[in-house]
């Protein structure tokens, strides 16, 4: 805000996402309410508010926004200039895309509202659309968005939005339509070519239109900072980055070989300067600079090892940063690309007679994985003393079972939040065979594709009765999978039951599958923290840097 201060604006618009929502606890609301108000009160100019799926999902958090806000679609002229906010949430919520979220208001009559106001100003010096959702960004763009852009008609006009956290410009109906990335949200920040960034979108209304300048800390840059063509270019180059998979079937490692392809699709040399980012408990030598001339491949072999065998459970992730330097469309571009490097066996499933589901580990015994420091290597290293978990995966008569052991100095549950808000475990079972199971995807991807659904997952808060939400995919009722949450005197531990014909029916075999890919991962809310931090034993498969064949479990003979 006092940034902002200092480009003196005249007044100043959101798209949305203030807070962090997605409860209907009427004290927490107000806690971030009035948390975000009073950063907006430093602004010396007006501030226009816009929904967000975080500000409104459900009808508590609806009647609190008309309470404190009033309408959440309006508009208003500023030197006949048209700004037309619209709230995204009741063409469809984020979990729910055909569903209007709940309260106060209705999608028909936003709608009348948007076709009237529009035909009350029919010629105005320019028309601003504000909204959080970009619609016109989905696989299949919602109706009604379309009825608005085909309301919009001939008029000159210009669309900001935001929701995705990363900045992109795309032309439609020969008009500009903005998503802007971040002011503080969760990003990757791998710079601008990328569209992560934190800024500030400066408009300058000029006789021609809006004049666009994002403000950066480091710079000014214009409205085509990124676009999906140079995404591409940026991102064709960091595929191009490829770890050979070191996968065994041996239980102890003590030296390998890793190949590293490094590919050249552009029409110019690429410089690529590798170093170790994370350290980890076995040795990698060979690492070098390397020059890739343009449409060519190199190749580079690095040497892993120990001073003694150790089994190959007990490994843990390390990284390399390449830095990447040459010309992306057209333009000068140097940017990391990181990737794990984990030596990776398959695990086997043990054996247990059977598990009386109720958070007590007591006749598991010493439970075999342990994930004491962040498996993944683009999520925030987390400490030791801070959140550590243990675990195992047994099979029984009828039941796959996974024991895990959380040790945790702050354990936070809240049965009225998510459970990603929170303490919580999250686990996926995939019984699927390569290449579905080990498909690189991101988590929105693997969402809307179907490819979570494909697979036994859920997550799991500690808080008893913690409010659904759109990631847990495990059907209790007709999966009838037991779930159980114990506290101890280190944290807390957890039991999980699934029937194995359940699995077998996610199964491409049915009931003779021989492997899974089973993930386990700890969700960290500390009591001084505004969100929860996750820790993986392994690389988080729908990561950005995410390890094909890690975390496959066998089952037994």
């Amino acid at each position: 805000m006092p940034k902002v201060n200092l480009l003196s604006p005249a007044f100043v618009v959101s798209v949305g996402d203030l807070i962090e929502g997605y409860t209907e606890n009427q004290a927490q609301l107000n806690r971030e309410w009035d948390e975000i108000e009073s950063f907006v009160s430093e602004l010396e100019a007006p501030f226009f508010y816009t929904a967000g799926n975080h500000d409104m999902n459900n009808a508590v958090m609806a009647e609190e926004w008309q309470r404190r806000f009033g309408p959440s679609y309006y508009h208003f002229l500023y030197k006949d200039v048209l700004f037309v906010v619209v709230n995204s949430e009741l063409f469809g919520m984020v979990n729910q895309p055909d569903t209007p979220v709940p309260g106060p208001w209705q999608q028909a009559d936003q709608m009348a509202f948007i076709k009237s106001v529009l035909a009350q100003h029919p010629d105005p010096r320019w028309t601003i659309v504000l909204l959080h959702q970009p619609l016109w960004s989905y696989s299949s763009v919602n109706e009604d968005w379309l009825e608005v852009e085909a309301l919009l008609g001939e008029r000159d006009y210009t669309v900001f939005a935001g929701h995705f956290h990363q900045y992109s410009r795309v032309t439609r109906n020969d008009r500009n339509f903005i998503t802007l990335a971040t002011t503080g949200g969760g990003s990757g920040l791998r710079g601008t070519a990328f569209g992560e960034f934190d800024h500030v979108a400066w408009v300058t209304m000029r006789d021609d239109g809006p004049r666009i300048a994002n403000v950066l800390l480091d710079g000014i840059y214009d409205e085509d900072v990124s676009n999906p063509e140079l995404l591409s270019g940026l991102t064709e180059v960091a595929n191009a980055i490829e770890m050979e998979a070191l996968t065994s079937t041996e239980h102890l490692f003590s030296n390998a070989s890793q190949k590293v392809t490094i590919s050249n699709p552009t029409e110019s040399i690429l410089t690529v300067v590798p170093s170790i980012a994370r350290q980890t408990n076995f040795n990698i030598e060979g690492l070098m600079p390397l020059s890739v001339p343009a449409g060519e491949s190199v190749e580079l072999f690095l040497r892993l090892s120990t001073d003694e065998p150790v089994p190959y459970h007990s490994l843990t992730t390390a990284s390399v940063e390449w830095i990447v330097t040459g010309i992306i469309g057209e333009r000068p571009a140097q940017f990391p690309v990181l990737k794990p490097i984990l030596p990776l066996s398959k695990y086997a499933i043990g054996t247990i007679d059977g598990v009386e589901v109720d958070g007590d580990l007591s006749e598991w015994g010493p439970l075999t994985y342990n994930a004491a420091r962040q498996g993944d290597v683009l999520s925030p290293e987390l400490e030791p003393n801070d959140v550590s978990f243990q675990f195992d995966v047994r099979e029984g008569p009828e039941h796959l079972y996974i024991a895990v052991n959380v040790i945790d100095d702050d354990v936070s549950a809240h049965a009225d939040l998510i459970p990603r808000a929170q303490d919580s475990i999250t686990f996926s079972i995939d019984p699927r065979v390569p290449p579905e199971r080990d498909a690189s995807m991101s988590a929105g991807q693997a969402l809307f594709s179907g490819d979570i659904d494909a697979q036994v997952s859920t997550i799991v808060s500690t808080g008893a009765h913690a409010k659904d939400e759109l990631l847990s995919f495990v059907d209790d009722t007709n999966a009838n999978t037991q779930i159980s949450f114990a506290s101890t005197d280190t944290g807390y531990a957890a039991e999980l039951a699934v029937p194995l014909s359940y699995i077998a029916s996610k199964a491409p075999n049915g009931d003779d599958w021989q492997e899974a890919r089973i993930s386990v991962g700890v969700y960290d809310l500390d009591s001084d923290a505004h969100a929860a931090d996750v820790l993986y034993w392994q690389p988080f498969r729908y990561g950005d840097a995410p390890l094909a064949g890690s975390q496959v479990f066998v089952r037994p003979n």
